[in-house]
């Protein structure tokens, strides 16, 4: 009982927080390989900030994400797709898809929305 409280707590203080492009990047600081920082937690949702330098390494995810533009410019390579993007749009890659993003500037970062069921969700 006392943990779902503190936990309650802080799920409220989260909701009641500005996220910033500031916390944003001090979450990428703060993180463990200084690319991508997480901001907040809600089920099956995870909302982060992503800021590759020089090369994205990563790879395909278990989720559905969608990616959002704060800063830069650049390339995303969707399976087969590439995909131009510059600050402001908003990407989507499905669960298991390889993509990466190429020639992004040195400003390049990314929101990123994780959600949904391990394998993505079904389209209809």
């Amino acid at each position: 009982m006392v943990l779902a409280a503190f936990l309650a707590v802080q799920y409220r203080d989260l909701m009641n927080s500005r996220l910033t492009p500031e916390t944003a990047m001090r979450s990428v600081r703060d993180s463990d390989d200084g690319l991508y920082g997480v901001l907040l937690r809600n089920g099956s949702m995870e909302l982060g900030f992503y800021r590759p330098i020089g090369e994205d390494q990563q790879s395909p995810h278990a989720q559905d994400e969608i990616y959002i533009v704060q800063s830069g410019s650049g390339t995303l390579i969707r399976g087969e797709e590439q995909i131009d993007f510059a600050a402001g749009d908003a990407l989507f890659v499905a669960a298991g898809i390889e993509h990466r993003f190429v020639s992004f500037s040195s400003d390049f970062a990314a929101w990123v929305v994780f959600y949904g069921p391990q394998g993505g969700e079904s389209s209809p």
